[in-house]
């Protein structure tokens, strides 16, 4: 039988355990998700071409095209260059987002979650760091993807829970599946890789499917990266409802 002081060594021991364990694996889903969000931000401030195409089925029902400007990972604005809201710009800041609807002088306060076509909330466009917005803890393994789970950090997030699988091997993110604050697992998002001019690999392709229906679902094509930087008008919301890009 263990003596008196074997036994307090050990409970102390997994003490240690429950207090140290989370912050261990919470470290290293913060590592691992830094790894994922290179795939995602391309450069610390630059623009692209986002092409959304909403499908039921094999039928197209929407089709838009957004110019993209992102400076860090807190700033974005987003304008709509074709499509039936054509002139329609979003602009994010922090935890703050804010929409412009075409012809109109006021700037409306949105939220991340709220829907900006089809499938696509205005968060999964209009944001391009996981890092900033959720601490990661690794749950383990799956098939070769690494499986974190993903909680928000304030209410500024677009989800406020995340499964998200990214390659053991590359750290390329491959799946999210989406949250409700009830638990439903209400979206699921596909990634796929592509290639910059420069030779990097990035996220270029990207499918949200609803869980319910998987025959609804929108497809986002990233297009035109370059790098750049911006005035700060770009990103105040006073200069939204007439601002104009090069």
């Amino acid at each position: 039988m263990m003596n008196k002081t074997a036994k307090w060594l050990i409970m102390i021991l997994l003490l240690l355990l429950v207090i140290l364990a989370p912050n261990l694996f919470g470290q290293d889903g913060a590592e691992i998700l830094a790894k994922i969000d290179r795939y995602r931000m391309v450069a610390g401030s630059f623009n692209m071409d986002v092409r959304m195409q909403d499908f039921e089925g094999e039928v197209l029902k929407e089709e838009a095209l957004f110019k993209g400007f992102f400076s860090g990972d807190d700033r974005s604005l987003l304008i709509c260059d074709s499509g039936k809201n054509k002139g329609m710009k979003v602009l994010m800041k922090g935890d703050d987002m804010w929409v412009n609807l075409g012809g109109s002088k006021r700037a409306l306060r949105i939220t991340p979650m709220q829907r900006l076509m089809g499938e696509a909330s205005n968060g999964d466009v209009a944001k391009v760091s996981f890092t900033r917005d959720y601490t990661g803890v690794l749950l383990g393994s799956e098939d070769n993807l690494l499986k974190l789970e993903l909680k928000a950090k304030s209410a500024g997030a677009t989800y406020q829970r995340v499964l998200l699988y990214a390659d053991k091997k590359t750290y390329q993110p491959v799946k999210a599946e989406f949250f409700l604050l009830s638990g439903k697992h209400f979206k699921t998002a596909y990634y796929q890789e592509g290639t910059l001019a420069d030779g990097r690999a990035a996220i270029l392709k990207m499918r949200i499917e609803d869980k319910l229906n998987p025959k609804r679902y929108t497809l986002m094509e990233n297009l035109n990266f370059h790098s750049r930087q911006f005035p700060e008008k770009y990103f105040n919301v006073m200069y939204l409802p007439q601002i104009e890009v090069d």
